[in-house]
């Protein structure tokens, strides 16, 4: 059983209250609508996965805010929280006041086709990443069982990659969404992903850390097991075992 960070609690109050603030803003910031777009609409396929990334990236925010041992990474995770929260809120309304529902029969990332790295994304959802960046569900298990700093390099590297996947989309959104509401947060997106970005490398870089592949060559097969190189059992690149050097 690990040891909670110190002052989890309140800090945990803390991001359940920020985060439902920001959720009831990004609702109230979406309700001005335009000419709602339709069901294959690039806007509605954008607004629809990117709430499903910042979703994820919201639950590994929560992980690190109850188990990170740092003020700084955990202060991070209140920020991410907190902004992708009033995100996918202002995503969520706008979908509603379009009339569609909030999943779709589109295939995920269908509405990025024909740009250069679509087909790497579906070679990623072939191994379990269902879109850039993601973390696959044996990732997450393993974020879930560890503690001290080597559950902060890991988390530090899989949100660094899931922010590089993040901006790859918002920055395709910013390009192809028609309704003028989203295509402004796509570019807001993108902008405060490029910031964290660099805070992130920051951060793995004082930890002695390096980020994983955007390709997700060091992750997990769709199965769970090692693809024939760093695999997910292993411990993060570039951390710390609990018997020493990593």
């Amino acid at each position: 059983m690990r040891s909670p960070a110190p002052a989890t609690g309140r800090g945990a109050l803390l991001l359940v209250a920020a985060l439902l603030a920001a959720l009831v803003a990004g609702v109230l910031l979406g309700r001005a609508l335009p000419d709602a777009p339709g069901e294959q609409s690039a806007d509605v396929g954008f607004a629809r996965d990117m709430s499903t990334h910042h979703q994820q990236a919201v639950a590994m925010a929560f992980e690190a805010v109850q188990t990170a041992p740092s003020p700084e990474v955990r202060q991070l995770a209140v920020d991410i929280a907190s902004t992708q929260g009033n995100q996918v809120g202002r995503m969520q309304a706008l979908l509603g006041r379009w009339g569609v529902p909030l999943r779709g029969s589109a295939p995920v990332m269908a509405w990025m086709e024909g740009t250069p790295g679509h087909a790497e994304h579906l070679r990623q959802q072939g191994r379990g990443r269902t879109m850039p960046g993601m973390a696959t569900p044996a990732e997450l298990a393993r974020l879930g069982s560890e503690t001290g700093e080597v559950f902060e390099v890991d988390f530090l590297q899989l949100v660094l990659r899931h922010h590089e996947g993040g901006l790859e989309m918002a920055e395709t959104g910013a390009e192809r969404v028609a309704d003028p509401q989203l295509r402004s947060l796509a570019r807001a997106i993108a902008t405060s992903q490029r910031s964290e970005v660099q805070v992130l490398t920051d951060l793995l870089a004082a930890r002695g850390a390096r980020p994983l592949p955007a390709d997700g060559t060091a992750g997990d097969t769709a199965d769970g097991t090692a693809d024939g190189t760093a695999g997910d059992t292993a411990a993060p690149r570039g951390a710390t075992t609990e018997g020493g050097a990593a």
